[in-house]
């Protein structure tokens, strides 16, 4: 309309449509208004050809798409930093399987591509700011959701921190009498632990009320401890290695713990593929498979060649899991998610049993 200089009650005047048959001939799908597009043009005394060349211009209050946020000058500088480092460590890896000594480096990119990106995580508004309570929630949640992604993502640093210097050491990677080995991997499965703790919190704060109108919380378990939980895992794993249990037995908890965390990023993952997020349908796949392959995190810890290649597809992945989140925090989805969902489970419990009670009928 804006293009065209005309009001919609000027042209209602002059095509003697209803506002609404208007409004659809314009902004909606044109081949089932192509007779209506014949009035207004004939009315507008227009051509039909330049009347559908008019589209509905973007303004700033319209929701921001993954894709064109990957454009944004924030967007850009993520993308740059996980593109350049899944390119370095393609390039060491290369190195790495043709000819040993650079197989420290792939985990040292993946370490630093983490920490950088950390540096960019986006920051959430203060919930006091907002008068409705509903919003003021919401903006709660989020910030959660913040805090426990931060805490995640600042363990996955550490992880690979880990690695890396399990493979700048030449720390051996399987059986025998070789202590060190069987207690790197207690650490660092402790490590993997506390990041699956945090990815099951941010689950939570997606998945159910976790904020009252107060700003308190009401969380099924405090986050020390979800963190207790995690240590005592490894201190089990550790007193394993003390009475000598065979190497056999420990690794069954390294793959408890892959598995684990496998099935968080699913919980989270499933919980964001939402028609109020409206996620990219590829982007979702390749993140229920990232949550798929993390099962195979005891095998970084026994096939040195193998763990270069997982390392460098979950480097991938879990940049693209960053972008993902990032976006739903800078374009508000989140914030908007969180409000709809809270609003849905007040009402959803009470349709479902009215539904079913006039469906026994």
């Amino acid at each position: 309309m804006e293009e065209l200089s005309l009001s919609m009650a000027e042209v209602e005047r002059r095509s003697r449509l209803s506002k609404n048959t208007i409004a659809n001939a314009i902004y909606g799908p044109r081949h089932p208004q192509a007779k209506t597009i014949e009035i207004l043009a004939e009315a507008l005394e227009m051509p039909v050809v330049e009347l559908t060349r008019v589209r509905r211009r973007r303004t700033a209050t319209d929701p921001v798409s993954f894709r064109a946020w990957l454009g944004s000058p924030s967007g850009r500088i993520d993308l740059w930093i996980a593109a350049l480092g899944a390119a370095a460590t393609a390039v060491f890896l290369y190195r790495g399987l043709r000819a040993p000594g650079a197989e420290a480096a792939v985990p040292a990119i993946h370490c630093l591509v983490l920490l950088a990106l950390l540096t960019q995580l986006p920051r959430v508004a203060d919930p006091r700011a907002e008068e409705d309570p509903r919003l003021r929630m919401a903006w709660a949640a989020a910030g959660d959701l913040r805090r426990y992604w931060g805490a995640a993502w600042s363990f996955w640093v550490l992880l690979y921190l880990g690695l890396t210097a399990s493979a700048a050491l030449d720390v051996p990677s399987a059986g025998g009498s070789v202590a060190v080995a069987r207690w790197a991997s207690v650490g660092l499965n402790l490590l993997q632990n506390a990041t699956t703790v945090m990815l099951l919190l941010a689950y939570e704060v997606v998945a159910r009320p976790t904020v009252r109108e107060d700003l308190s919380r009401r969380q099924l378990l405090p986050v020390e401890a979800w963190l207790v939980f995690a240590l005592l895992v490894s201190v089990v794993e550790g007193t394993l290695v003390l009475v000598g249990v065979p190497w056999a037995a420990q690794q069954w908890l390294g793959w408890a713990s892959g598995f684990a965390q496998g099935t968080a990023l699913a919980l989270l993952v499933g919980r964001l593929d939402s028609k109020y997020i409206g996620p990219p349908a590829p982007v979702v796949a390749l993140l229920y498979f990232y949550a798929a392959i993390q099962g195979a995190w005891p095998a970084l810890q026994q096939h040195p060649q193998l763990m270069l290649v997982l390392t460098f597809l979950a480097l991938v992945l879990k940049c693209l899991l960053f972008l993902f989140i990032a976006w739903l925090f800078e374009s508000r989805t989140l914030v908007f998610y969180l409000a709809r969902v809270r609003a849905l489970d007040t009402d959803v419990a009470r349709e479902r049993a009215e539904f079913l009670r006039r469906l026994g009928r």
